[in-house]
């Protein structure tokens, strides 16, 4: 069902999008291995680079649930990106953007964060058949999206206001699941939510910041 209406959102935005971020946690979990790549989200893959050729940018920052990236991706389908953290200026608007899971304080989260994002664990990890390996993820993957954060929206909010007060026009986060789009003196913290429940997603046109849900 969100996959299904990922792909109409995706499908609405053609010609109209100068550029779409996707902000991490595409996939329940992609891991590279180096002659297999997950096959869920493929479809989802064959819009966004049916969107690129057609002149939408389309950029990703990591999440935690999709860590370790070789060079398919922008290989096989000419995606930008795979940042950490992105600075950007946008319609004039000096724009920090990031998953967020790194002010997650929770276990589970930081946990998975710190053994994925490890060379040496991913190496490890890549040793082991895909079946066991994906499938150990994904379940970890699962418990990570399950656990209650109730801190979380505080302390992103706070670094929000934090980036803002450096100079920043717009902070944009996601991995918490709530949406919400909050202004701090002049500056904007937005969080786009997921497409899990929520369909939410953040506009930037005309130098205007916008939450929208795909109705």
């Amino acid at each position: 069902m969100a996959e299904k209406r990922l792909g109409e959102f995706l499908f609405s935005i053609r010609g109209r999008a100068d550029s779409l971020y996707i902000l991490g946690d595409l996939f329940e979990f992609w891991f590279e291995y180096h002659r297999v790549v997950p096959f869920a989200g493929m479809g989802v893959l064959a819009q966004l680079a049916e969107l690129q050729r057609l002149g939408t940018r389309v950029v990703f920052l990591r999440g935690n649930h999709d860590v370790w990236y070789q060079g398919v991706l922008k290989r096989e389908f000419g995606f930008d990106g795979f940042y950490d953290e992105l600075r950007v200026v946008i319609d004039g608007k000096r724009v920090f953007m990031m998953h967020g899971d790194a002010l997650d304080r929770n276990f589970v989260p930081k946990v998975f964060r710190f053994l994925m994002r490890n060379r040496l664990n991913s190496r490890l990890f890549s040793l082991l058949h895909p079946d066991i390996g994906i499938g150990m993820a994904r379940w970890i993957a699962r418990r990570s999206r399950e656990m209650v954060r109730p801190m979380l929206a505080d302390d992103m909010r706070n670094f929000a206001r934090q980036r803002i007060e450096e100079g920043f026009d717009l902070v944009v986060m996601g991995h918490s699941h709530l949406p919400e789009l909050v202004q701090f003196g002049e500056g904007f913290y937005l969080n786009t939510g997921d497409w899990l429940g929520n369909f939410t997603y953040g506009v930037l046109e005309d130098g205007k910041v916008s939450l929208e849900r795909y109705q």
